[in-house]
């Protein structure tokens, strides 16, 4: 399978080979919906903390 690569204009610049194996499958909609939400949930700071004595009011 043969991938064009294109230019900042859209033009095709160029082609790259890839594999069947590979680039050649059927769109997974589930697969890549699980794939961005796990991306994202990695991306987010883990900020929360146990309040103690001090910050109870």
């Amino acid at each position: 399978m043969d991938l064009k690569l294109l230019n900042d204009q859209g033009q095709a610049a160029s082609t790259v080979a890839a594999s069947d194996v590979v680039f050649g499958r059927e769109f997974n909609e589930s697969l890549v919906h699980q794939i961005v939400v796990a991306f994202q949930a990695n991306a987010r700071s883990a900020n929360s903390q146990q309040k103690t004595r001090g910050t109870v009011s």
